[in-house]
């Protein structure tokens, strides 16, 4: 198996082939044409042409220019986007982190609450107890006849 970089450099040299090929093939075409078909060179012509090149550099100019000012504006929001999003998550995760500790805080005097409750269960079963047993000595006592000798 070939490694990535002999694989390089076959494709290189296969390129550097392909070239020498191509410029001999020009070499050949350009000595084999005549002379005699190519017009001769309108001045005017060239003139005008030079205008017009230099008329479009100026405007290649000019738009390159706009689109560098364009991506430097747009790389300036990109970044205060990107410090946004950051500060956000940065707020979001510092909120998380408070409503958990709040909820564990709440789950925690759930707890003390229900031990608080069970204990209150237990005295309210107490009392209901005691409530019964004076309802019993209630009954008791208004059954029994008074004594007029105990006075």
């Amino acid at each position: 198996m070939e490694s990535r970089k002999e694989s390089l450099l076959k494709f290189l040299e296969s390129i550097e082939e392909k070239e020498v090929i191509i410029k001999e093939k020009t070499a050949e075409s350009m000595s084999s044409a005549p002379e005699k078909n190519i017009p001769p060179i309108n001045p005017q012509i060239m003139r005008e042409m030079t205008v017009r090149l230099e008329r479009t550099a100026k405007d290649l100019d000019g738009m390159v220019s706009w689109l560098e000012r364009e991506m430097s504006e747009m790389s300036s929001h990109t970044a205060k986007f990107v410090d946004h999003h950051a500060k956000a998550v940065d707020e979001v995760s510092e909120n998380t982190d408070k409503s958990v500790k709040a909820m564990y805080s709440l789950l925690s005097k759930a707890n003390s609450m229900q031990k608080d409750m069970t204990k209150v269960e237990m005295m309210s079963s107490h009392l209901k107890s005691i409530n019964k047993y004076l309802e019993r000595l209630d009954t008791t006592l208004a059954t029994i006849k008074p004594n007029p000798d105990i006075t």
